[in-house]
């Protein structure tokens, strides 16, 4: 298929020449000879040095003989001349019929200098930024392309790999798209482009950093080069990503997203084709009609595979997700911190407790008038509460200080385990609106004494039945109606000792935008917009054993009591993610003051270990260490050749701003923040040595030892080097450590010894990291 563009290609503007024409009259004399010029040497200023090369194409003349002529000049378009190493490619682009995709067919590769991969016409320089370039390839002998005035063809012209004044020039790719002799191009297929890839990916380069344009990928993928047809771009591209990306399966939109470039980005879904769609269904036999009726060709597939037909099986049940939520919204009215318990269960307990109030509310915002933990429908509605934070006038967070946080687990699919779901405690009902009690927390924290006069937080997890149809809510019964219900959205309140906070005291470090690039986004019809990050791409499910429920064990329990860990991979079902706050929700218990678990230990990091402290430093669940020590893959389960629990980040770790807002990862941030607390001896001690599948419970741990926050922090990330021979996972960089100790850092240290007098922002300032990071 094609798409016919009426648009100007400015790209091909008519340059001919540099030549300059004399002003018109005559005065009946010849000029003077002018001095006679140097051989070999330029006339008009030419550039000595350039940080980036702009190409403009001059005469295009494609045929048996294929010549084009070119300008380069540098960012003060100064002409660029002396260069000697270009790349060519020439490919067309044939129109799809009868159901068949609009194909680019590769006509002529080359490249100068000359290599085993390609070879080179002749190349001319003129001296004055212009060049002259002749195919070696008489590009009308491709037998898989018949060249025509009305066909697009697309030039790409690869510069880089070379110096210009002191300067090495990196790579880079331009395309233009024309048809004849250099017109204008009557239609194209751009179906994704660099600006999709651009969420997850930074620049994008392959094959050496050569090649760095989607542009160039289909120019060249093309089923008349690849012998393999795995290799043809959209075959090619769907392998390297799908069930291998954060973000869910089936979400086609995740890539094909619609942007001023990517003008076919639909094409996914208006041009199904055999040959694409077997990339993901490789069950499917369309020849032999294998889990499919047999088919001769692709005439036939738009008549059941219509566009509507197509989003509703690859987004339907993500999009019905959406749709499904606002059948029910569990929203708190009301939250505060209280010193004194009223409850009759919490009489004698020491501590303060939160008092949670909750309505529930139909789609159109109204009550439903029913007391919460009474209702039947409600497959889980959990609530997770932590209190702590507060702002020292930098506006940022300090850290919660009551450990894993409590949960408030009105309806749940946890199980009934001491200490962890217990029976929700009920203080009041009123009006549709029930308030429960929930607690202690404790107002001392050993680092910052009271804590009384700061804030708290509040954030659900959410799932209600519903029929089949996905249209009314219905009661739980077990079966297949929780499998056909809804998560609600997920959403932070902060409240203090007064009630809900009306404006957001915590400043924000990442966004559902940022990380939604990778993870994929939810987005309801008034924009509301939330991550999509499933948790169980992570952590147990249901079916691990005694860890379902209670532990973020990410695998279960052989019969030799020994972790197997699950594959860390999307989920296959789009409507079976979490939406998820930026992942704002997860601090509750992802905080300086919980341990490491026992899985960590068991699984490749034990007591007496050279590296011990430092592994567990960069395995610790807190959340400013454990997303930056994922994505880095170094955490102790990680890291490994063949381990499963790998992770292949898809831009570059120094690039902050990839997921950080504006200057929020400033070091200054994590001045005075709270030390990361550790278990040392949890082998030792943990529920019971005599039955270690029952003791590995992540919420028994007791911190006796600490380490400094921006220590653990800045090791996340650079902690660790490539394995070497020998060696069957990436090492501590003891260097790295004994720099931080240099600075004040210290590490598995008892509270006494305990100091906080870290000095890295003095050097590793806001300039600092920008320019060590390449961010500015």
């Amino acid at each position: 298929m094609m798409k016919r563009i009426g648009m100007k290609v400015a790209t091909l503007a008519a340059f001919i020449g540099l030549a300059l024409t004399g002003c018109s009259g005559d005065d009946g004399q010849n000029g003077k000879d002018g001095e006679p010029g140097q051989p070999g040497q330029p006339s008009i200023p030419v550039a000595t040095d350039a940080k980036v090369l702009t190409v403009e194409m001059g005469k295009i003349s494609v045929g048996t003989q294929s010549d084009i002529t070119f300008t380069v000049t540098n960012e003060k378009a100064l002409p660029v001349v002396g260069l000697e190493k270009f790349g060519f490619i020439l490919s067309g682009l044939e129109e799809g019929m009868e159901g068949d995709a609009s194909n680019w067919s590769l006509l002529s590769s080359e490249a100068c200098p000359a290599s085993k991969y390609s070879e080179c016409g002749t190349l001319t320089d003129n001296q004055d930024g212009s060049y002259r370039y002749s195919f070696v390839k008489d590009v009308t002998a491709e037998a898989a392309f018949d060249i025509t005035d009305e066909k697009t063809l697309r030039l790409v012209l690869r510069t880089g790999g070379e110096a210009v004044g002191s300067t090495e020039i990196s790579y880079a790719n331009t395309h233009y798209d024309f048809r004849g002799q250099g017109e204008e191009a009557l239609y194209s297929k751009n179906v994704v482009n660099n600006q999709n890839c651009a969420g997850c990916h930074d620049d994008f380069a392959i094959h050496g950093g050569k090649y760095t344009e989607v542009e160039t990928c289909v120019s060249c993928h093309t089923d008349n080069k690849m012998g393999d047809a795995s290799k043809v771009f959209p075959m090619l591209a769907h392998e390297a990503h799908i069930g291998v990306i954060s973000a869910p399966v089936g979400g086609c939109d995740n890539c094909h997203s619609e942007n001023e470039q990517a003008t076919d980005f639909a094409n996914w879904r208006e041009v199904p084709t055999a040959e694409t769609c077997v990339t993901c269904h490789t069950e499917v036999d369309f020849k032999e009609g294998v889990n499919h009726w047999p088919y001769a060709d692709n005439s036939q597939c738009a008549n059941c595979h219509t566009p509507d037909v197509i989003e509703s099986l690859h987004l339907g049940t993500y999009q019905g997700q959406n749709e499904r939520r606002k059948n029910l919204h569990l929203t708190v009215t009301d939250a505060k911190m209280i010193s004194q318990p009223q409850a009759e269960e919490n009489q004698g307990k020491e501590g303060s407790f939160v008092q949670v109030t909750i309505d529930i509310l139909d789609k159109n915002g109204v009550s439903r008038n029913e007391q919460l933990d009474k209702v039947n429908y409600l497959y889980y509605a959990e609530f997770y509460i932590n209190w702590g934070d507060h702002d020292q006038g930098l506006g940022f967070g300090e850290g919660v200080a009551d450990g894993r946080g409590k949960v408030l687990r009105v309806h749940t699919n946890k199980g009934p385990y001491e200490g962890y779901s217990e029976k929700p405690i009920v203080v009041g009902y009123n009006n549709g609106k029930t308030t429960y009690e929930i607690g202690p927390f404790s107002m001392e924290d050993k680092f910052k004494g009271d804590v009384t006069d700061l804030y708290g937080t509040i954030s659900p997890r959410i799932w209600f039945c519903m029929d089949a149809a996905g249209e009314s809510i219905m009661d739980c019964d077990g079966e297949t109606d929780w499998s056909n219900g809804a998560a609600g959205y997920n959403w932070l309140e902060f409240f203090n000792t007064e009630g809900l906070m009306e404006e957001r005291p915590r400043r924000q470090i990442v966004t559902n935008e940022l990380c939604g690039d990778c993870h994929g986004t939810t987005t309801s019809a008034d924009g509301f917009v939330q991550m999509t990050l499933n948790c169980r791409n992570c952590h147990s499910k249901a079916g691990d054993g005694e860890f379902h429920g209670t532990t973020c064990v990410s695998g279960n329990v052989d019969s030799n009591e020994q972790i197997l860990l699950k594959d860390l991979m999307p989920r296959g079902e789009r409507d079976w993610t979490t939406a998820s706050n930026a992942a704002e929700e997860c601090m509750a218990c992802h905080n300086a003051n919980v341990v490491p678990t026992q899985v960590i230990r068991d699984a490749h990091t034990k007591q007496g270990d050279k590296d011990y402290v430092e592994q567990l430093t960069m395995s610790h669940p807190d959340q400013k260490v454990w997303i930056h020590a994922m994505h880095a893959n170094n955490r102790a389960n990680q890291s490994g050749e063949g381990w499963r629990r790998n992770v292949e980040y898809s831009a570059d770790l120094a690039n902050c701003a990839k997921c950080h807002t504006e200057d929020s990862f400033d070091a200054k941030y994590l001045v005075g923040r709270k030390p990361l607390a550790l278990d040392l001896d949890y082998m030792d001690t943990y529920t019971d040595p005599t039955n270690p599948v029952n003791g590995r419970y992540a919420v028994d741990g007791v911190a006796d030892a600490y380490v400094s926050p921006t220590a653990a922090v800045c090791l996340s990330c650079h902690g660790k080097r490539a394995a070497e021979e020998g060696e069957d996972r990436k090492q501590v960089r003891a260097e790295v450590v004994a720099h931080m100790k240099q600075n004040g850092a210290q590490f598995g240290v008892t509270l006494n010894e305990y100091t906080g007098e870290e000095s890295c922002s003095v050097c590793h300032d806001l300039n600092n990291l920008k320019e060590s990071h390449n961010l500015k």
